[in-house]
């Protein structure tokens, strides 16, 4: 009996050493075995900031301008549609407030500078002659307020309102008919309207942020007394269009937030890419015209615009840790919608209406060099060539209807933009070009005059996704 249970005691020895034994195997393994890590956290800067900022765009001037005799009467001249389209600049300063995790409000003040000098010269039988520079915008400020939605932490999608002063530069005419000369000289005048538009804002880093945005401003009416005994009337509007940056002070509103932690990416700037991207362009043309004995017609800065597409592929080496270079090619597409101007002087009857001048499509071949400001953001510079087809324009003059020819202006290409990946092959862009191109002499139809030339500067601004091929 007494070694019966000697024998029980060392088989529960036996099994307990073994019933450990399999728990420290166990355990060990369970050691090895891979663990759910909790969901990691990052900090984001919050969008509570003061800014200051500058940009740079476009401005379209659209609207009616007409000339009737004091006392009421038949317009002596009427002119309806676009009345110039050229470059500007802007400052700014505002502040956000992000009141929830995905909304932010603010306010903010700009000051614009524009030069547009729209300018037409008309001689008629060779001895009265009329030469005019039409309204445009000068100067300008607005005080507002913006709201918006963060697509991401870093990506402010947003709308604007506000109020708007704008110092317009007025007609001033001179006429010369055999003799006397006339001079209708209208003074400068300050337009004020509201201002409403929508843009979209991209912080690279909590300080420094990008933005793009257009806005209407409406000028409302306004009238003046020529000292000649006219009434000239404006009613004017303004399409500004800018990309710009902003630098952003401090954390002012409070802490940083939290989210969840953004994937690390590898961007790799050496390979081949293709893009697509929409965006304006904005024309500031020269073109003369001309009708021995009858007619003779110059305008230069009358500005043309549209909307339009890019496609584009190319290649990039990283040359060095901070510098990328590379070649491209790609195509502009862009329509004006069919906008037209229409000129029309009461007294003689006569109406001169045409579409506006735009690009139906164009090509350019170039390269560009950057600078990595981070491993993610590329700030580059770019020259080429370009060959650009201008839309054919039908006109009605004297009641002769006609239309120009197609043809393709060729010249020099000039360009800055910055580059952005959000993962390992996919970008944004954003990129203003200039071309000028060459003048061409073989415009006429053959119709109406003789003689048709044109040539100008065309200014482009894209935003554009790129998708980066992956290297073998």
């Amino acid at each position: 009996m007494v070694h019966s249970k000697r024998r029980v005691v060392r088989a529960a020895a036996v099994l307990g050493a073994a019933h450990v034994a399999a728990f420290a195997v166990t355990a060990a393994e369970a050691a090895d075995l891979p663990v759910k890590a909790p969901p990691q956290l990052a900090s984001v800067a919050n969008w509570t900031q003061f800014y200051v900022g500058a940009g740079l765009g476009f401005d379209f001037a659209s609207g009616r301008s007409n000339l009737t005799p004091v006392g009421g009467g038949p317009a002596i001249f009427d002119l309806d549609g676009l009345q110039g389209a050229d470059l500007g600049l802007s400052a700014f300063a505002g502040f956000d407030v992000q009141v929830a995790p995905r909304f932010v409000v603010g306010g903010f003040v700009d000051y614009d500078w524009s030069r547009q000098r729209t300018a037409v010269n008309v001689t008629l039988f060779g001895a009265a002659n009329l030469s005019a520079v039409m309204p445009s915008l000068d100067q300008g400020w607005t005080i507002g307020g913006r709201a918006g939605f963060l697509a991401t932490p870093d990506i402010l999608l947003y709308g604007l309102a506000g109020y708007s002063q704008m110092r317009i530069n007025n007609w001033n005419a001179t006429a010369t008919f055999g003799g006397p000369v006339f001079t209708m000289q209208e003074s400068a005048q300050t337009s004020r309207g509201y201002t409403v538009g929508a843009g979209a804002e991209y912080r690279l880093t909590s300080n420094v942020s990008l933005r793009g945005e257009y806005r209407y401003v409406a000028l409302g009416h306004n009238t003046t007394l020529d000292p000649l005994g006219a009434v000239w009337t404006t009613d004017l509007s303004e399409h500004v269009i800018r990309i710009g940056a902003a630098y952003r002070f401090g954390q002012f509103g409070g802490p940083a937030t939290t989210a969840a932690a953004a994937p690390v990416i590898s961007p790799a700037w050496t390979g081949v890419y293709v893009g697509a991207g929409i965006g304006g362009d904005a024309l500031t043309p020269h073109v003369a015209a001309s009708l021995p004995g009858a007619l003779d017609f110059n305008a230069a800065g009358l500005g043309g615009a549209d909307v339009g597409g890019t496609f584009t592929i190319g290649y990039d080496r990283q040359i060095a840790p901070k510098w990328v270079v590379g070649a491209f090619g790609l195509i502009d597409a862009a329509t004006n919608g069919g906008a037209k101007i229409t000129a029309t002087g009461a007294g003689a009857g006569t109406t001169v209406a045409s579409d506006l001048a735009s690009v139906k499509w164009a090509w350019t071949v170039g390269g560009r060099a950057g600078y990595l400001v981070s491993p993610e953001t590329l700030v580059y510079l770019l020259g080429g060539y370009t060959g650009s087809t201008a839309r054919s324009l039908t006109y009605s003059v004297f009641g002769i209807q006609s239309t120009s020819p197609e043809r393709e202006y060729h010249g020099a290409t000039f360009g800055a933009g910055f580059e952005r990946f959000f993962s390992d092959s996919i970008s944004a862009r954003a990129e203003y070009r200039m071309t000028h191109v060459a003048t061409r002499d073989d415009l006429t139809d053959g119709l109406l005059f003789t003689s048709v030339s044109a040539g100008g500067t065309v200014h482009t601004l894209r935003g554009s996704l790129v998708y980066h091929l992956p290297t073998p």
